[in-house]
């Protein structure tokens, strides 16, 4: 009850300085922290112990020191994320170049020569289509280009026939040729024996009709000459012809064979199938899935480091890699490439920040890492197991970024 007195016995003066000098001190709190709790707690001390002010005054001050303080480390979180020497994550997993194999024909499924999760080499069969209907084709197809060749060989026989069917003309012409000249000179010896009396009209008028009669011969073995070398030309360009026809049929035969070859799903290379999607007697239809194939051991690490870790992250750093599967066991590994762009930027339904409310939020950029070889553990990894990873960035790399 006295405190109490005492507290309503102080003057207004008294309070309304403690009033002015408390605000001032929150002015400038933002900017020195330390020195406003300084100067709080030295206000405090100099108060009366029973003046209940003091101890607010200490609690204030204890508030406005832990909220800069926390502002400040927010503002410099990244910076300091940033410059360290060690950036992990547990954002990681084993990934794999995993091959879904599907059909390139249609048909029925014949056979499945493998069983889920087994290991198979390269070539091996994996499924079998019906090729039935595909080796048909095929026959037919070889059929198509039989055919194609044996025009093109009824063809070079017409040629060798039309260019014995041109030397024939050629010398009927040379014939015709031989019987004009004759005709010729017999003319003129009767021309010569009409002017005396050892010749008569009659036998002029013979050999004047005999002459042009054999000078039209001439002309008609002629024309016959370049009738048969046009039919030559003819029949060249029909090789020709016949020979795209051959090409045309190979095609058909080359297509056939592959589409019959498609009809066998193989391996595409050493390691363990997944979960198969067909069984005996399924209908295939083209690029409809069929079964997965994971190359193991081939395996890397992505690891979704936020952009702020990035700072000095380069291709070639070395990386300790633990696996959640082998807790205590470590692996090695290197950076091998970044990713061009953070994981939301490849989503199926990018973020356009341009429109409506916008927050912040650190984005993931992946981060592609390979281990060192010769580490028996590498065998024993499959994809999707989580890992954590620590990337060195103290230590340099020779690759650049």
């Amino acid at each position: 009850m006295m405190r109490d007195d005492l507290i309503h016995e102080m003057p207004v003066h008294v309070f309304e300085a403690l009033v002015r000098r408390f605000d001032s001190i929150e002015r400038r709190q933002a900017a020195s922290p330390t020195k406003v709790l300084r100067t709080i707690h030295g206000i405090a001390m100099k108060l009366p112990a029973w003046i209940p002010f003091r101890r607010i005054l200490i609690q204030v001050a204890l508030i406005l020191v832990v909220v800069t303080l926390a502002a400040f480390i927010a503002l410099r979180w990244n910076v300091w994320t940033g410059e360290l020497a060690v950036q992990a994550t547990n954002d990681a997993y084993v990934s794999a170049d995993v091959t879904r194999l599907s059909s390139r024909v249609a048909g029925q499924v014949f056979v499945v020569a493998v069983g889920d999760f087994q290991r198979v080499r390269l070539g091996d069969l994996l499924i079998q289509i019906d090729s039935a209907g595909y080796e048909a084709r095929v026959d037919q197809a070889r059929a198509a280009v039989a055919a194609a060749q044996a025009a093109i060989g009824i063809v070079d026989s017409q040629i060798e026939q039309q260019h014995a069917a041109i030397a024939r003309a050629e010398a009927s012409r040379t014939s015709a040729e031989a019987i004009s000249t004759e005709a010729r000179q017999e003319q003129e010896r009767q021309r010569s024996l009409s002017q005396t009396d050892a010749g008569t009209r009659q036998r002029l008028e013979q050999a004047t009709a005999a002459f042009a009669k054999a000078q039209a011969d001439v002309q008609a073995k002629q024309a016959d000459i370049a009738a048969q070398r046009r039919q030559l030309d003819v029949l060249q360009q029909t090789v020709k012809a016949r020979e795209a026809d051959l090409q045309s049929a190979k095609a058909l035969l080359t297509e056939a064979e592959l589409k019959l070859s498609h009809t066998r799903i193989v391996a595409p290379f050493d390691g363990v199938v997944g979960k198969k999607r067909v069984q005996v007697g399924d209908y295939a239809t083209i690029g409809g899935n069929l079964i997965e194939v994971v190359p193991l051991p081939s395996v890397y690490v992505t690891a979704n480091y936020k952009e702020t870790q990035l700072t000095h992250v380069q291709p070639g750093q070395p990386v300790d890699i633990m696996v959640d599967t082998f807790p205590g066991r470590k692996l090695r590994g290197r950076v091998e490439r970044i990713a061009p762009a953070s994981g939301s930027q490849f989503a199926l339904l990018p973020p356009d920040n341009a429109t409506g409310n916008f927050t912040k939020v650190v984005q993931r950029i992946p981060v592609r890492i390979a281990f060192d070889s010769g580490q028996p553990l590498i065998s024993q990894l499959l994809p999707g197991m989580s890992v954590v990873t620590s990337i060195h960035i103290e230590t340099a790399s020779n690759g650049a970024r």
